[in-house]
């Protein structure tokens, strides 16, 4: 039979037994993190666009954008939708989530001036 002082001993020998083992098993964890790889951004869930929908899109169940290859609607180029502008589109601009790249930057740019300048007409023509 052990006294209490005896009892109390075994516990706190357990105890910074238990610390120690702890200690050395933190050190030996703490592996260098490695870079992201080329053609990755994660995602921040917080800043996506709310959507109406059962489920989330796919680059968000797997926690990162990934660089997406596409074909342009209009010249038929081959082309790659990057981590980082699908980051900005869906995060910064607020783009839907189910949305993505349909046409390159030259073709986007002159459907832009086109819609700009049947604007303008219109304008004229109301006037």
């Amino acid at each position: 039979m052990c006294s209490g002082k005896q009892k109390r001993a075994a516990i706190m020998a357990r105890r910074r037994d238990r610390r120690a083992q702890a200690a050395l098993a933190a050190r030996a964890t703490l592996a260098p993190v490695p870079s992201r790889p080329c053609g990755r951004e994660p995602v921040d869930r917080q800043r996506l666009a709310p959507c109406n929908s059962y489920g989330e899109p796919e680059f968000a169940r797997r926690g990162y954008y990934v660089d997406l290859p596409f074909t342009c609607r209009d010249c038929a180029s081959q082309e790659v939708w990057t981590a980082a502008q699908q980051k900005w589109w869906y995060e910064e601009a607020k783009g839907y989530v189910d949305s993505t790249a349909v046409r390159c930057l030259a073709c986007r740019r002159q459907r832009r001036g086109a819609r700009m300048n049947n604007n303008k007409d219109n304008s004229i023509k109301a006037s």
